[in-house]
């Protein structure tokens, strides 16, 4: 293991799929929201079931436990391994895209972060049809462990549990997972309820297909947030899972002040231009946020006659609670921020308009 991805903080991130010919998105994206059951689809559990919060509500966690199969494709049950477990909570779920997001809290496996986004892609568009499983992952490095053999791990359970019918619903291979603990042995951080909000903007005009270019330009929110200062990428490629940006503002306007400056790092889990939709993580910060993930929607707007009257950007979080803060502090701030962009993507729009 090179410990300069160690020292310097570098992801691992990877990317698996696999084709459904038999059954619909429409079929198997209700298998993925079913949460709390994921051993009844994957061959390599045995046993996954709530253990906080309500089946497929953003904030609930689940405990699996069982085998995987090994990187070189043979069961790690028969080879003396022993049984591994996982407690994984939903982080953010988008019914209309079918895509879901969630974050491995507490393991025996050896992971100190890892978040996971699953899509559901209709091969006609309309989900009738056949429909290919995407599963991105972003993981700390982790000590004796190989990148490639864990994409390996991946495409091998896929392809094992593809054989199975019904059609695969899960390709989760990191699930290596003993005897669920009792619920109290949550820590408080994993039992606290967190909060969930949302936001909404309306644009009279613009369409989403007009809109949707400012909000995916994700290393330029400063562009359109006036209490932005600062915004740049840190690292990654643009529009790709694991691009990370760096976000500042002065409270005082004094910035040279350090004290004064707020600032965090915040990195793309998911970018979807077909659904006009991307969901980000806070990472470090000095704002207050210990956990922080939101997921950004541009939505049409039927004018009543047949015809597209313009669109709505929806903002919606989940976040652990912020020492300090109310809920309804953290949605105004949001409401604020988020009515502040569309004012100014809707000006800009206008404006090109009137150049034509």
């Amino acid at each position: 293991m090179d410990q300069t991805e160690f020292q310097l903080g570098r992801k691992w991130e990877g990317k698996v799929s696999t084709t459904v010919a038999k059954a619909s998105a429409d079929q198997i994206w209700p298998l993925f929201v079913d949460f709390f059951n994921l051993h009844k689809w994957f061959p390599g559990l045995s046993d996954c079931h709530g253990i906080h919060g309500s089946n497929g509500e953003p904030g609930c966690v689940r405990y699996c436990a069982g085998f995987s199969l090994s990187s070189e494709g043979s069961n790690d049950a028969s080879e003396n391994h022993p049984v591994r477990w996982s407690k994984e909570r939903l982080i953010s779920i988008d019914p209309t895209g079918r895509i879901l997001s969630y974050e491995m809290v507490d393991s025996n496996i050896g992971f100190t972060s890892y978040v996971s986004t699953v899509k559901v892609v209709p091969s006609d568009g309309d989900g009738e049809g056949g429909c290919t499983i995407e599963w991105s992952f972003a993981v700390d490095p982790v000590e004796g462990w190989v990148l490639e053999n864990l994409v390996r791990k991946y495409e091998l359970e896929q392809s094992h549990h593809h054989r199975r019918s019904p059609p695969p619903a899960t390709i989760d291979g990191l699930h290596q997972l003993q005897p669920p603990p009792p619920v109290s042995a949550l820590s408080l951080e994993e039992t606290q309820p967190r909060w969930e909000g949302k936001a909404t903007a309306e644009l009279k005009g613009p369409t989403p297909d007009q809109v949707w270019p400012f909000l995916a330009d994700f290393c330029n929110l400063h562009k359109l947030l006036p209490t932005i200062d600062t915004c740049r990428r840190v690292e990654g490629v643009q529009g790709q899972p694991g691009l990370v940006r760096y976000c500042a503002s002065t409270a005082s306007g004094d910035d040279s002040d350090p004290s004064k400056i707020k600032w965090a790092n915040e990195r793309l889990l998911m970018m979807d231009s077909s659904e006009t939709c991307f969901s980000y993580e806070v990472l470090d910060n000095n704002v207050g946020f210990k956990s922080y993930v939101a997921t950004v929607r541009v939505m049409p707007v039927n004018g009543g006659d047949g015809k597209m009257g313009g669109c709505v950007i929806e903002w919606s979080f989940v976040s652990d609670p912020i020492e300090g803060w109310e809920l309804q502090d953290l949605i105004s701030y949001i409401d604020f921020c988020l009515q502040s962009m569309a004012k100014k993507i809707e000006s800009a729009v206008q404006g090109e308009g009137r150049k034509m």
